[in-house]
C-alpha cells in the first residue's frame, strides 16, 4: 500500500533515556546519521541503547559508524543492510566485532553498494516502493545467490523486507539496456545528529551531510540529538540552512558532546586516538569486556561519560570557527597549524 505523510507532527523535547525508552525496542529498524565513524554520529543515543539492553536490531545504513560498533560490541544487531562493514578509517577499518557475529552466523549481513543505499533511501524519501539504477549492473552485489535475507527466509516477511533485493529489467521508455530496480528503504527509527534544532524540530547543520535529510523523511519515526536547541525563530530567518523540516520529526534531545568520539563540524574534532583504543579493545573479548565496562556500563549518564573524559581532553577538540576543526589536537607529530588567511587568498594571493 503506497506511504503518504498525510499530517504535521509536533516534536517532542525529551531527554535522552526517554528518548530511547519510548522509540527503541527489540527488532526495531533503524537508521542512523553521519558520514563512517568520524561525522555527526549519533553515539550517545547508541551508547543509551546498548545501556537499556535492546537487542535484535535491524540497522539499514549508509557504512559503518561508531553507533554500529557500539551496537556489534555487545550483540545488539541482528540484521544489518549497509554498504560498508567498516566503521573508522582511521580506527581499524574493519569493525571486529561485526566480523567475530557474522562468523558465528549471529548477523545477517545484506550487502549494497554506495549509491545502491543512497538511492533506496532517496525512494524511501519520495514515497516511492523502488527506484532504477544502472550501476548495479555487472556486479555480484546484485547475484540472486548472495540475497541474505532471502536465504534466511525474510523476503516479503513484513513491509520493510521487500520481496526482492533487486529487479534487472530490461529498460522499457528509451532502449537503454538493462536496468536494475531497487528497493525503497524503509526504516522504523531514524536518529540523526544535528549541531542545531529549534523547539519545534527544525534541523542544521554544517559541513558533510550524506543523506541524513533522506532517511529522516524515509522513517516512520525521527530523533533528533543536538548540540544545542535554538529558538526556532532563529532558525527560520535563513531557511536555506536548514536541512530537516519540523514536520517530520517526533522527538528532540538536547545532548551536547553527543556524537563524541566523532565530530561535529564548527563544534568538535573526532578523537582518532580513542576510537584506536576501542578498536584494540575489539580484538579480545576479555578486553572488549573491561572497556564496555568502563565507558557504557560504568558512568551514571552521558554527562558522567563527559566528567570522565576531562576538560582537557574537550578543549582540545573544541573546533575553530573558521574551519570547523580543531586547530589543538595532534595530527600525526604536531597539531594542525592555525590558519592565517583563507585558502583561497593564500593559493591566489588575492
Amino acid at each position: 500500500m503506497p506511504r503518504y505523510r498525510d499530517k504535521t507532527k509536533k516534536a517532542e523535547i525529551m531527554s535522552l533515556e526517554d528518548a530511547v525508552k519510548k522509540f527503541m525496542h527489540d527488532d526495531v529498524v533503524v537508521a542512523y546519521s553521519g558520514f563512517t565513524g568520524f561525522n555527526r554520529n549519533p553515539v550517545a543515543f547508541a551508547w543509551e541503547t546498548v545501556r537499556q539492553k535492546i537487542k535484535n536490531i535491524h540497522v539499514v545504513d549508509r557504512h559503518g559508524s561508531v553507533c554500529t560498533w557500539l551496537l556489534n560490541a555487545v550483540g545488539a544487531i541482528k540484521i544489518y543492510e549497509t554498504d560498508w562493514m567498516g566503521w573508522g578509517e582511521m580506527a581499524g577499518k574493519l569493525d571486529v566485532n561485526l566480523e567475530r557475529g557474522y562468523k558465528a552466523g549471529k548477523v545477517i549481513l545484506e550487502d549494497y553498494s554506495h549509491g545502491a543505499m543512497a538511492m533506496r533511501f532517496l525512494a524511501g524519501a519520495i514515497g516511492a516502493p523502488f527506484i532504477p539504477y544502472n550501476a548495479p549492473l555487472g556486479s555480484d552485489l546484485y547475484n540472486p545467490k548472495y540475497d541474505a535475507l532471502g536465504k534466511a527466509g525474510l523476503r516479503g516477511k513484513n513491509f520493510r523486507y521487500p520481496k526482492k533485493k533487486f529487479i534487472q529489467m530490461e529498460e522499457p521508455f528509451f532502449g537503454e539496456g538493462d536496468t536494475v530496480l531497487l528497493p525503497a528503504a524503509r526504516p522504523e527509527v531514524a536518529v540523526i545528529h544535528v549541531a542545531q534544532a529549534g523547539d519545534k524540530g527544525t534541523a542544521r547543520w554544517r559541513g558533510v551531510g550524506t543523506i541524513d535529510k533522506e532517511i529522516s523523511f524515509a522513517s516512520d519515526k525521527v530523533v533528533i540529538l543536538a548540540e544545542e536547541i535554538v529558538p526556532e525563530a532563529d532558525l527560520r530567518k535563513n531557511p536555506e540552512s536548514n536541512q530537516i523540516p519540523y514536520f517530520v520529526v517526533d522527538a528532540v534531545v538536547e545532548c551536547p558532546w553527543g556524537a563524541y568520539p566523532s565530530s561535529v563540524p564548527f563544534y568538535y574534532d573526532y578523537d582518532a586516538p580513542f576510537m584506536r583504543g576501542m578498536d584494540a579493545a575489539s580484538r579480545n573479548e576479555a578486553d572488549l569486556k573491561k572497556w564496555l565496562d568502563e565507558w557504557v556500563f560504568g558512568p551514571k549518564n552521558w554527562e558522567d561519560l563527559l566528567v570522565k573524559l576531562g576538560s582537557k581532553k574537550l578543549l582540545d577538540l573544541r573546533a575553530d570557527s573558521v574551519t570547523g576543526y580543531s586547530t589543538r589536537m595532534m595530527r600525526g607529530k604536531k597539531p594542525a597549524p592555525r590558519m592565517k588567511m583563507p585558502l583561497s587568498v593564500a593559493r591566489s594571493g588575492y
